[in-house]
């Protein structure tokens, strides 16, 4: 079976406009379909060892958390009222 095109419209409506949460469905995706998938219930255990796989990595949200401090710090230089 081929579920893959169905993970758009779920990625769209779990996570909203939060690129980390893309991030996380992407990285998911991509431990859960390492083979093709031949059920459901496959689907779901893979989805289980990958979801676990990702909450025991530590650090893996690190570099996104510093890339949106930076875009936050840059974007707020950007807009900063000039000194006096």
């Amino acid at each position: 079976m081929d579920w893959t095109w169905r993970t758009c419209g779920l990625a769209c409506l779990l996570t909203g406009p939060q690129p980390a949460g893309l991030f996380l469905l992407g990285h998911m995706k991509s431990v859960a379909y390492v083979t093709p998938v031949d059920s459901a219930e496959d689907l779901v255990a893979r989805i289980a060892i990958a979801a676990d796989k990702i909450n025991t990595t530590p650090g893996i949200l690190e570099r996104v958390r510093q890339s949106f401090l930076l875009c936050q710090l840059f974007t707020v230089q950007r807009h900063a009222w000039p000194a006096l």
